[in-house]
C-alpha cells in the first residue's frame, strides 16, 4: 500500500484509472481462471515482487545469486500441487539453495551472509505470502477468501486514502510512513468491516455478516503492519516506491503489500476457526 495521505488529490485519476483496471482483472481471475492460470499469474506476481525487493534491500548483488532468488521463487508457487507439507519443505530448503549460490559468490563471509540472510528472508516473507494464497484458492469457498483477502485491503487502504485526506490530522507512526494518520485508519477499517459483511454474506454461507465484519476490520488491520513493514524496506533503501509498473500506484509491492500480510492470517482463521 502506498502512503496514502502522503499522495497529492491530483494523482487520483491515474490512481484510479489504474485501480479499477487491477480490480476488473483481479476480480476475473480470482473467480473465474482455471487453477493453472491462477498459479501461472501468481508465480509471475512472486517474480515481480522478489525483483523489487532485491532492488530494495539487495541492490548490486551478485547476478548468481539473483538468480538462485528467482528461481525458487518460480518454483515455490507449484509446490502448492503437492500439498501445504510440500511448501513448508521448500521454504525449509531456501537456506540450502541460496547458500549454494553464494559460495560461488565473491565477498567476504560477513557480506555473504548478510545476502544469505536478506534473500531467504524476502523468499519467506513473499514466496510464503503467494502460496498462502494458492492454498486458500484450494479450500471451499477458497475463490470467494481469495477475494475476501484481497478486497478488504484494497477497501481499507482506499477509506485510508479518502479520510486522511479529508480528516487526517494525528499521525500513526511518522518514522515509517508520515502520511498515515489515525482518522486514516479508522476511515479505513469501517470500508473494510462493510466489504467483509457484504462479501460474507454473499459468498460464505458458514460465516455471518458480523463475523464477515469483524474479519475484514482485522485485514485491514493487519495490512497496516504489512504497510508499513514495505515503508520500512523503502526507507532503508532511500526510494519513494518499490517500482514503477503501476501508474499511480508505484510498483507492485506498493500495491500488495498489505495482501502479503493479511492473506496468511485469513488462511489460519479459515483453518482454525472455520
Amino acid at each position: 500500500m502506498p502512503d496514502n495521505t502522503q499522495r497529492p488529490m491530483r494523482q487520483l485519476g491515474p490512481r484510479l484509472a489504474t485501480g479499477l483496471g487491477l480490480a476488473a482483472v483481479a476480480v476475473g481471475l480470482i473467480c473465474y481462471s482455471p487453477w493453472w492460470v491462477l498459479g501461472a499469474v501468481v508465480t509471475g506476481l512472486l517474480l515481480l515482487a522478489m525483483a523489487e525487493f532485491s532492488r530494495l534491500a539487495l541492490a548490486g548483488a551478485p547476478k548468481v545469486e539473483e538468480a538462485a532468488g528467482l528461481a525458487c521463487a518460480a518454483l515455490l508457487p507449484w509446490t502448492v500441487l503437492a500439498g501445504p507439507a510440500a511448501v513448508a519443505g521448500a521454504l525449509a530448503l531456501v537456506p540450502i539453495a541460496l547458500t549454494c549460490a553464494a559460495l560461488a559468490a565473491p565477498g567476504e563471509p560477513a557480506e555473504l551472509m548478510d545476502r544469505i540472510l536478506k534473500r531467504g528472508w524476502g523468499l519467506v516473507y513473499l514466496g510464503g505470502t503467494f502460496c498462502a494464497i494458492l492454498i486458500m484458492a484450494a479450500q471451499e469457498h477458497g475463490r470467494v477468501l481469495v477475494l475476501f483477502a484481497v478486497g478488504t485491503v484494497v477497501a481499507a487502504d482506499s477509506g485510508a486514502y479518502f479520510a486522511g485526506h479529508l480528516w487526517g490530522k494525528h499521525h500513526m507512526a511518522p518514522r515509517l510512513s508520515p502520511g498515515k494518520t489515525w482518522e486514516g485508519l479508522a476511515g479505513g477499517l469501517v470500508l473494510a468491516a462493510v466489504l467483509g459483511a457484504v462479501l460474507a454474506g454473499l459468498g460464505l454461507p458458514d460465516t455471518t455478516a458480523w463475523a464477515g465484519a469483524l474479519l475484514g476490520m482485522a485485514m485491514g488491520l493487519v495490512s497496516v503492519v504489512g504497510d508499513l513493514l514495505e515503508s520500512g524496506l523503502k526507507r532503508a533503501a532511500g526510494a519513494k516506491d518499490s517500482g514503477w509498473v503501476l501508474p499511480g500506484h508505484g510498483g507492485l509491492l506498493d500495491r500488495v503489500d498489505g495482501i502479503l500480510a493479511a492473506a496468511p492470517v485469513l488462511l489460519i482463521c479459515r483453518a482454525l476457526w472455520w
